[in-house]
């Protein structure tokens, strides 16, 4: 997915230091489908060993 044309406009962090996949799962599908509802797109997702940042914006 290209990042051109694209703002961000906010970040949604989860904490899945202590989480099993199962949980993880359910976290992520919760915040996808809440910015659905808003109609806010998740241009990107990052991943480390603690934390899953959903990259909230919006296009130009």
């Amino acid at each position: 997915m290209s990042l051109n044309n694209q703002i961000v406009k906010g970040v949604r962090v989860l904490d899945i230091a202590e989480e099993g996949a199962a949980a993880i799962d359910i976290m992520v599908n919760k915040v996808i489908h809440e910015m659905r509802e808003q109609k806010i797109p998740i241009i990107d997702i990052q991943v480390t060993d603690t934390n899953c940042f959903l990259i909230l914006g919006e296009k130009l």
